[in-house]
């Protein structure tokens, strides 16, 4: 939950000719007294003073507090923020307006309304999050005066709490993610070149098998002899490269190839977490991040914060493949995901092959966008040297959908990966 209060109040005065009028009632009453004069100026200013107080007094005695329960959310997802404003002075507020600063799209509080003196005004409001991004809650400037209109009230509130709205993990179709290493199943293989010091089971020894591999405690209990069977090299880490060269970033909002390409990343992602694989992350977007292969849910939230925060930069795929290459380690899958059609980059591809990195590319197939892109042949040329390839073509990945809208009391519950939902009862 969190809640914040005002930080600054300033006062403005909306009628200044009262203070003109007063001051030429003044001067009038000085040189020439009289009785209307007397009159005039004291019911003026003493409108004028209590004008004053009636503003002062709102000022320090009107409160916003906002409270919500989420720190992040996934797109598609429904927050929901609660407002309580309230007036704690004896004098009503007939008119207070409220413009809020909040930087997440569509969400929209602003809000006018009044409130008698020792009341408080509550409502909520709900906003579904089409965006992924970090954004803020909070920040507002709350309008209020006296009811004669002399005087203005203006209420700074600057403290505000951020979410972070992480890209969907969208369905997608059966993508073959070429295996890296001698083996990469980790199955126990008979005389595996590439072994662990790890014995995986015992069998009965059959002519041509090493004597080596002979498991004495075995053969001297069954009277046969046995052989240990070991296991194979244990399968390579997943290096997700997602390509994000601005000058591919065809389109705007879901239907783009950047939230395409973010999308697809983060669920390849989740599918090999979820497949209890070491995956790992590298960008070119515009703050270029670089994740090492690991395990865990740790390593999902690092991914999709990352993910959630990548936008298009200016480093081409060619270059971001020579810098990268002395540190992707061996034998290892490298799944690229791009919109880029142009060949340059497929020389700098071949190399990383001789440290045993096993690319698998994914073309977004963008002649949607623009008619003069021929992808069959950046496909055809990567299937000519080898390299898996897919084409992911437009709108294959659909938008999150919106959950329906319900009526009655908002509950808040935990899941298991830390996410706070809500679900009304």
């Amino acid at each position: 939950m969190q809640s914040y209060n005002r930080s600054m109040t300033r006062m403005h005065l909306r009628q200044p000719i009262l203070a003109v009028l007063i001051a030429f009632l003044l001067g009038l009453q000085l040189m020439q007294p009289s009785r209307t004069w007397t009159i005039l100026l004291t019911g003026i200013t003493g409108m004028f003073i209590a004008a004053y107080l009636w503003a002062w007094t709102l000022g320090r005695n009107l409160h916003l507090r906002r409270e919500t329960h989420l720190g992040w959310i996934q797109v598609g997802g429904q927050i929901e923020e609660r407002f309580t404003l309230s007036n704690t002075s004896s004098l009503p507020a007939s008119w207070v307006q409220i413009n809020d600063q909040s930087t997440l799209p569509e969400f929209n509080a602003n809000r006018s309304t009044s409130i008698s003196a020792g009341y408080f005004d509550q409502w909520s409001l709900t906003a579904t999050c089409n965006q992924r991004g970090l954004f803020y809650l909070g920040g507002a400037i709350i309008q209020t005066g006296d009811p004669f209109g002399i005087f203005e009230v203006t209420i700074h509130d600057s403290q505000r709490t951020s979410l972070l709205v992480l890209p969907q993990i969208a369905a997608l179709p059966e993508i073959m993610i070429a295996p890296s290493g001698a083996y990469g199943d980790g199955r126990p293989r008979r005389n595996a070149v590439d072994q662990t010091i790890h014995a995986a089971t015992v069998r009965e020894y059959y002519h041509g098998d090493s004597t080596r591999m002979i498991h004495w405690p075995t053969t001297a209990r069954m009277n046969k002899v046995f052989v240990r069977l070991m296991e194979s090299a244990p399968e390579g880490k997943w290096w997700i490269l997602l390509d994000l060269d601005e000058r591919h970033m065809f389109g705007k909002g879901w239907d783009s190839v950047e939230e395409q390409s973010v999308t697809l990343a983060a669920s390849l992602a989740d599918a090999g977490l979820r497949a209890r694989k070491s995956v790992g992350l590298i960008t070119n977007s515009k703050q270029m991040a670089w994740i090492n292969p690991q395990k865990g849910e740790g390593q999902r939230w690092e991914i999709m914060q990352a993910l959630a925060l990548a936008g298009p930069g200016r480093l081409t795929l060619s270059t971001v493949l020579e810098r990268i290459q002395p540190s992707l380690g061996r034998h290892h899958s490298l799944i690229i995901i791009t919109a880029t059609t142009k060949s340059n980059w497929l020389k700098t591809l071949l190399p990383i092959g001789k440290n045993g990195i096993i690319p698998s590319v994914i073309l977004l197939d963008t002649s949607t966008f623009d008619n003069t892109v021929v992808i069959e042949n950046t496909s055809a040329a990567l299937q000519q040297r080898g390299v898996t390839c897919h084409i992911m073509p437009r709108g294959m990945i659909e938008p999150p959908k919106a959950p329906p809208q319900q009526r009655g009391k908002m509950k808040w519950y935990s899941t298991p990966t830390g996410e706070i939902v809500s679900v009304r009862s």
